[in-house]
Order: C-alpha cells, then sequence, then structure tokens
C-alpha cells in the first residue's frame, strides 16, 4: 500500500487497489498488502476455458458442440485451431425453440456470445459462445457433452480441408475411417 500511494498519487488508494484487485490485477495477501498477478495468471482467471465447457452442464437445455469444438472433443483434445486465450469462441447448435432461454441463460451469468447470422453489437475477445439456431440436430455423447456426430465432424473438417486436415488423419487413425488421410508437410532441399 505505502509503495503504491508514493508512486501513484491518488484521492483513494484504498479503492483503486480494491478496483485493481476485483478486475484480478492484484491478489490480496494481507492487511494493505497486494501481490501483482502475472500476465499468465491474469489470463488463467480472466479465461477460465474448462469452466466456460462445463458451465453448458447447467443449462439444463440442449445443445451439440459443433465445428471446431467437436474437432476438439472427437479428438479427444489432439487437434485445436482457430482460436488461442485470447480469442476462444465456443461453437454451440442449439435448438431454435430455445433460442431466447439461451439468451437468459448466458446473460444471467454475464457471458457474451453471438448469434450466428446476426449483426454482433460488441467486439468478442476472450472465451464467448457462437450459437447456431436450428430445428432439429443431432448429437452423441463424448467425454460428458453433447457434440455432432463423427460423421457431420469429419464433413466439417473436409469443407474446411486446410485448416482441418491433420484432424482428419487423428479422426481416421482413432476411428478406422478408412479416410486415408495421409497429411505430410512436403519436404523442401533446404
Amino acid at each position: 500500500m505505502k509503495e503504491f500511494t508514493s508512486t501513484f498519487a491518488s484521492p483513494d488508494a484504498n479503492k483503486i487497489l480494491h478496483d485493481m484487485t476485483k478486475k484480478g490485477l492484484l491478489e490480496r495477501v494481507g492487511w494493505g498488502k497486494y501481490k501483482v498477478n502475472s500476465s499468465e495468471e491474469y489470463l488463467a482467471k480472466r479465461t477460465n476455458i474448462a469452466g466456460s465447457y462445463d458451465l453448458l452442464k447447467e443449462a439444463n437445455m440442449r445443445y451439440a458442440l459443433t465445428g471446431p469444438d467437436a474437432v476438439f472433443f472427437w479428438t479427444k483434445g489432439g487437434y485445436q485451431t482457430d482460436r488461442f486465450f485470447g480469442f476462444y469462441p465456443i461453437h454451440l447448435k442449439v435448438e431454435k425453440q430455445d433460442l431466447s432461454k439461451w439468451k437468459r441463460f448466458f446473460n444471467c451469468r454475464k457471458k457474451r456470445f453471438y448469434i450466428e447470422g446476426k449483426p454482433s453489437k460488441q467486439t468478442l475477445f476472450g472465451v464467448f459462445y457462437v450459437l447456431y439456431s436450428e430445428v432439429g440436430f443431432e448429437d452423441e455423447e463424448v467425454g460428458g457433452f453433447c457434440v455432432t456426430p463423427l460423421r457431420e465432424t469429419v464433413e466439417f473438417c473436409q469443407k474446411n480441408i486446410y485448416s482441418f486436415e491433420p484432424a482428419l488423419e487423428m479422426l481416421d487413425e482413432m476411428y478406422r475411417l478408412g479416410l486415408n488421410v495421409r497429411y505430410m508437410e512436403a519436404k523442401t532441399n533446404v
């Protein structure tokens, strides 16, 4: 506290330190003592990816993880692309009739979401949900979550071959699909 007030002139240093603690930039370790969180600690606290997936189990509504998330689950976490801690969309198919319930669900939990095909009113970063509103869809249980079927996931990979060819090879090996996909980087003379 003393170091802070001697470095930063402020009419209410306690309020600033309290706010910085609430935001996760600092951690209170004792009376008037704070520890600065590293960028890794800050991001880990602000971007709880596992918790964001677990939240889906609380919804009590039908969903299916789709696209890159389906690939991630079917490869048992072995293939991940198109995202990182600063930009982590979670792709969900939801029943069209439940769309307003999903909106309320995420709003009540202060989670950001985007409805595919609708204009976004905010810049999306960190973890957020992309909702694909559909009437009737298939899903299968994979690792305790509802995921689009393997067949549909393979089709997604084939349509997006430049990003997902390595995943196709993994899926082919894991589930003996007979796709005969061999992803190999070209060897050069360099």
